[in-house]
C-alpha cells in the first residue's frame, strides 16, 4: 500500500507470529445481536467475520465462558463446557481465518474461575461460600465505572495464594481448549481499570497484599507474569498473549504513574506479545467529542520506549487513516487498536486499499453502539451506519433497484443528503432542493462550537459525497408543489427537518427570549447572563458552549437527571464531567418553569419552593419537533411521496440516517 505503507505492513510479534497488518479490531461485540443461544448465532458470526473480511489483522472476540454462571442478558455468554457450542465458535473463528485474520478471545477474568471453584473458607460465621467475593486484597474499591458514573466498593476476601495458583492453571487449560477445539490463535486479557482480577493485581490502589504478589512493582507484576507463562507453557509459544492495561491510574489517587507502568511493561517482556495501552478509566477510554482525537497516545508512546520487546498498541479515538499512519511512521506505537471504526465502517480497510479514503464515514463518537439512551429499545445501532443491527436482514429489507426514476429531495440536511446519495447510487436522477445557502441543515449551526468537531466532519463528509455524484443541487430554493409538478418527478422525498419546540409559558414571546438553535447563529445577541430552559442534551451542550465563552449560565432541567436523553454508557459520565468543569455554569434539576419576564425566569424546585433567576436572555431548549406540515404539503407533487428523517418526528442523527437509507432503498 503506497498510501498507507505502515498500516498495512505485516508485523512479527515477539513470539515469532506474523500478523498481516498493524490493525486490530479490539473487543467490541454489539450487545443486542446475541439471543438466548449459548453459542454465537448467525448475526454475531457475520458481524465478527465481516471485520476480518474488511482486512483487520487481528479480531478479538468476546463471549466464551466456563458456563459457571447464567447469561445476564444482552451479552454474549457462550458455554464452552458443551462441545455442541464449541462447533459454532469454531465456525466463527474459521470464518475469520479464511480472510487471513488472527482470532483472539477476550480472556476470562480469574474471577470467572473463582466463581466456578465453589470454594469455602472459615470466617467469623463458620464456613461461608466465597465464590466471586475473592479479591486480590481485602476491602479494595473497584473503579469499574458504568454509564451513570457510579463507582461501587468491592469488599472482597483476600484470595489465598493456593487458590490463585489453581485458577491460573484453570485459565491456561481453558485457553488450550479454545485453541484445540475452536482454533483461537491467542487470548486478550483485561488488565485495565482495576475492575478485573489481573488489573487489580497491577495497581497499588487495589493490591494491598503483603506476600510476594504485593508491595513493589516487581511483586505486583509477579502473578500476572505467572498466569501468562502458564498459558504459554500449555498453549505453546505461538499462542498470542495480549494484555490491556491503563497507562496510569487516575491522577490524585496515589496509584500507578506512567513511569510505573513503563517499568511494569519492561517486566512483562517475554510473556506478553502485545501490550494495549488504554486510558485510566473505562469511560474515558471511549473518547467522545470533548476529547482530542487520540487523547491516550502519549501513554503508548512512553511504554513503547521502555519495552521495545513487546508490540505496543495504542487505542482510543484511533479512526482517521492519516493519523493512524502517522502514529506508526513516527514510531509512537507498533499497532493500532480500533473498535468503533469497524462499527461505523465495516469495510474500512477495503476503502483504504481502493484509495477511497473520502468514502469513510466519520464516527461521531456518540457511543450509541452501546445503547442509544436510557429509554431506547434493546437494539444495536450506529449513528452513521444504518446497517448496524440489521446486517442479517438487509437482503429482505432492501428491494432490487427498479428502472431509472426522476426524484426530488426537499431538504439538504443529513437525512436529505443521505437519501439523495442512496437514490443516486441506485441509478436514479436526483435533485436536492435546499432553502438555505448551504447544505447541512442543523449541522451547520455547530461550525463554531469546538467540541462539535465530529459532527462538523460528518457534515463535510455528506456534502462531499453529494458533490462527487451527479446530483443536481439547488440552493436558496424552497420549491412549491406547482414547481415540482412542472418538473414531472416520479417521486418526492420530503426531508424538511425539525424545529425547536416553543413551550406555552407566560412571557415566552418576549424580546429577550430565543431558541437554543437561534443562539448558535446569533450569538452576538446573547447577553452575559443567560438562563436555558431545558436540561436535555441540547440544553446542557448549549450551556457548556456559552460558559466556555465566559457567560454566566443557568440550565433549568425538569427531570431529576440532566441530559437523560444522551447515551448512558461510556458517554454520560464524561458529559457530566464536562458541564461540572465549567465554573460559570449552574444546573438545576427538578425545576418547573412558571414564567419569563424581561428581567429573568421564575421556577419552582423539586420541593415546590419558588425561585427567580435574573438574566438578559432566555434560551429555549425543550426539544425539537418534526416539520411535518411542511413535509405533507408536497404530498401531491408527484405520483409517489415519502417523508424521511426529522420531519417525521424530531430525532437523532442515527434515526435520520436509517430512515433515509431504508426508504431510499425501496426505489
Amino acid at each position: 500500500m503506497k498510501r498507507y505503507p505502515k498500516l498495512f505492513e505485516p508485523i512479527v510479534l515477539p513470539n515469532g507470529v506474523t500478523i498481516k497488518n498493524r490493525m486490530e479490531s479490539t473487543p467490541s461485540g454489539l450487545h443486542f445481536l446475541q439471543g438466548p443461544e449459548p453459542y454465537p448465532n448467525e448475526a454475531v458470526i457475520e458481524h465478527y467475520v465481516n471485520r476480518a473480511k474488511s482486512g483487520a489483522g487481528i479480531v478479538v472476540v468476546t463471549g466464551c465462558s466456563t458456563g459457571s454462571h447464567p447469561n445476564p442478558g444482552h451479552d454474549q455468554n457462550w458455554d464452552m463446557s458443551d462441545g455442541h457450542n464449541q462447533h459454532y465458535v469454531a465456525q466463527l473463528v474459521e470464518g475469520m481465518h479464511a480472510y487471513g485474520a488472527k482470532a483472539l478471545h477476550r480472556g476470562l477474568d480469574i474471577n470467572e474461575f473463582l466463581m466456578a471453584a465453589d470454594a469455602f473458607a472459615s470466617g467469623e460465621n463458620g464456613n461461608a461460600f466465597l465464590g466471586n467475593n475473592y479479591d486480590v486484597s481485602t476491602g479494595i474499591a473497584s473503579a469499574y465505572v458504568v454509564g451513570d458514573g457510579s463507582a461501587p466498593r468491592y469488599d472482597g476476601i483476600e484470595c489465598p495464594k493456593k487458590l490463585m495458583l489453581e485458577c491460573a492453571d484453570k485459565l491456561a487449560d481453558f485457553c488450550l481448549s479454545l485453541k484445540r477445539n475452536c482454533g483461537f490463535d491467542g487470548i486478550w486479557i483485561h488488565g485495565a481499570y482495576r475492575h478485573q482480577f489481573i488489573g487489580r493485581c497491577l495497581s497499588p490502589l487495589t493490591n494491598k497484599r503483603m506476600d510476594e504478589f504485593g508491595g513493589s512493582i516487581e511483586n505486583m507484576v509477579r502473578y500476572p507474569r505467572l498466569v501468562f507463562r502458564k498459558i504459554k507453557e500449555k498453549c505453546g509459544k505461538s499462542f498470542i498473549v495480549e494484555l490491556s492495561i491503563s497507562g496510569h491510574d487516575p491522577e490524585g489517587m496515589g496509584g500507578n504513574t506512567l513511569e510505573d507502568t513503563c517499568k511494569m511493561a519492561k517486566l512483562l517482556e517475554g510473556c506478553v506479545d502485545i501490550l494495549q495501552v488504554k486510558g485510566p478509566l473505562i469511560d474515558e477510554s471511549h473518547p467522545v467529542q470533548f476529547h482530542e482525537e487520540t487523547p491516550w497516545l502519549y501513554m503508548a508512546e512512553a511504554v513503547k520506549k521502555s519495552a521495545p520487546n513487546i508490540a505496543v498498541m495504542t487505542v482510543g479515538g484511533c479512526f482517521y487513516p492519516e493519523t493512524n499512519e502517522g502514529i506508526l511512521a513516527e514510531g509512537r506505537a507498533d499497532m493500532i487498536g480500533m473498535a468503533r471504526t469497524w462499527i461505523s465502517n465495516p469495510d474500512y480497510c477495503d476503502r483504504l486499499k481502493a484509495g477511497r479514503e473520502e468514502d469513510i464515514v466519520p464516527c461521531i463518537r456518540c457511543n450509541k453502539c452501546h445503547r442509544s439512551s436510557d429509554s431506547a429499545s434493546w437494539t444495536s445501532v450506529c449513528s452513521v451506519n444504518p446497517l448496524i443491527g440489521l446486517e442479517g436482514r438487509v437482503e429482505h429489507m432492501v428491494k432490487p433497484a427498479g428502472g431509472k426514476q426522476k426524484i426530488a429531495v426537499i431538504g439538504g440536511g443529513p437525512s436529505g443528503m443521505k437519501a439523495a446519495i442512496e437514490l443516486c447510487d441506485r441509478g436514479h436522477d436526483v435533485t436536492i432542493y435546499e432553502k438555505n445557502a448551504a447544505l447541512g441543515g442543523l449541522l451547520c449551526i455547530m461550525k463554531d462550537v469546538s467540541f462539535k468537531w465530529p459532527l462538523t466532519r460528518l457534515k463535510e463528509y455528506l456534502i462531499a459525497q453529494v458533490k462527487k455524484r451527479p446530483i443536481c443541487i439547488l440552493l436558496k430554493t424552497e420549491p412549491t408543489v406547482e414547481m415540482l409538478q412542472k418538473e414531472d418527478y416520479d417521486a418526492v422525498f420530503a426531508a424538511t427537518g425539525s424545529e425547536p419546540v416553543i413551550p406555552p409559558l407566560p412571557g415566552v414571546d418576549g424580546e429577550n427570549v430565543m431558541t437554543a438553535v437561534d443562539a448558535y447563529t446569533h450569538v452576538e445577541e446573547v447577553g452575559e447572563n443567560v438562563v436555558i430552559i431545558g436540561g436535555g442534551e441540547i440544553g446542557v451542550e448549549t450551556g457548556i458552549w456559552l460558559a466556555r465563552m465566559g457567560k454566566n449560565v443557568t440550565v433549568l432541567g425538569r427531570n431529576p437527571k440532566l441530559a437523560a436523553d444522551s447515551t448512558p454508557v461510556h458517554y454520560w459520565k464524561m458529559f457530566r464531567d464536562e458541564w461540572e468543569s465549567c465554573e460559570t455554569l449552574r444546573t438545576v434539576t427538578g425545576a418547573a418553569v412558571t414564567g419569563i419576564t424581561e428581567r429573568g425566569v421564575t421556577y419552582t424546585d423539586a420541593e415546590g419552593v419558588e425561585h427567580f433567576v435574573s438574566c438578559e436572555n432566555v434560551l429555549l431548549a425543550v426539544g425539537l419537533r418534526g416539520r411535518i406540515e411542511d413535509a405533507r404539503r408536497y404530498y401531491e407533487a408527484a405520483n409517489r411521496f415519502e417523508m424521511v428523517g426529522d420531519c417525521i418526528g424530531g430525532g437523532s442523527i442515527q434515526k435520520c440516517m436509517r430512515s433515509a437509507y431504508i426508504t431510499a432503498n425501496q426505489y
